[in-house]
């Protein structure tokens, strides 16, 4: 590989790496991906486990992490009809990345006493679980 190609080749990742930023840095959009991982698969679960998110917000994220490839939507032929959504392959992948940044806020609020810890904890364990983290 010559250092054009190379170059060009860390443009594109470092490119990828921003466009996923710039998708996850959408106020909902971490919550609504952390909804899907812990199979809150219908639009109203996900709005009730988002109470200040409106529908009009988050049809238009679903939307957005759908054209990004993140998530996938089936309608569901069943009397009446519905809509899930579910995540895609790619979608799947930003488990880690999720946990991370969780682990990362959870280390950062600074709130020392013997409550708390445990709290951290806890809340490290169940986001494993619901992220599918080993």
């Amino acid at each position: 590989m010559s250092t054009t190609q190379k170059d060009y080749y860390f443009d594109e990742v470092y490119r990828t790496i921003d466009e996923t930023f710039d998708c996850l840095g959408k106020k909902w959009s971490v919550k609504i991906i952390k909804g899907l991982f812990c199979n809150r698969n219908h639009f109203k679960d996900l709005l009730e486990l988002n109470p200040a998110l409106s529908s009009k917000v988050l049809s238009e994220r679903l939307k957005e992490l759908e054209k990004k490839g993140i998530i996938e939507k089936k309608v569901v032929n069943s009397n009446p009809f519905h809509t899930e959504y579910f995540l895609t392959e790619k979608g799947l992948k930003l488990n880690k990345i999720i946990f991370e940044m969780f682990d990362f806020a959870l280390d950062t609020v600074d709130i020392n006493n013997e409550h708390c810890s445990k709290l951290r904890e806890e809340s490290k364990k169940k986001a494993r679980v619901c992220l599918n983290i080993k």
